[in-house]
């Protein structure tokens, strides 16, 4: 039979692996609604693309612009990279023990309305759908050790 210093220290270790997997799986949540966001969004000049940003326990302010410019789309799939590359340095220094929040936010002044449907590029709602991709992430997530 173990001794209660034994299950202390078994206890010990599945918190320290509950907090890691917890870590991760808002890392990966995370990324996931950042990515499904920006692929969303409607291009143009590459303004609204570029302009998704993280931050943590607080939402970015001001408003970027675009990272590739161009016009009609033309630069939409390097707007992407460049948006999520520079997402990832915030969600990869999420610490469960430091944070408590990642903010994922776009500023561009036109947001609201591509998001309302102003775009035949994308759906309206289209950040909420981002939302709803992290939310099937986070469901599939392992925190508990097996």
């Amino acid at each position: 039979m173990g001794s209660l210093d034994d299950f202390a220290k078994r206890m010990n270790r599945i918190a320290v692996a509950v907090e890691a997997n917890a870590e991760r799986a808002v890392q990966d949540v995370s990324r996931e609604v950042a990515r499904a966001a920006i692929a969303a969004t409607p291009v143009d000049t590459g303004l609204a693309r570029s302009n998704w940003q993280t931050g943590l326990d607080a939402p970015p302010i001001g408003v970027q612009p675009a990272r590739i410019p161009g016009a009609r789309g033309s630069t939409g799939d390097a707007n992407s990279a460049a948006a999520m590359s520079a997402c990832e340095p915030a969600i990869e220094d999420f610490d469960v023990t430091r944070n408590r929040e990642v903010h994922i936010t776009n500023n561009a002044p036109h947001i609201g309305a591509l998001n309302d449907g102003h775009s035949k590029q994308a759906p309206a709602d289209f950040a909420r759908l981002a939302v709803l991709a992290g939310l099937g992430k986070i469901r599939r997530a392992r925190i508990l050790p097996d």
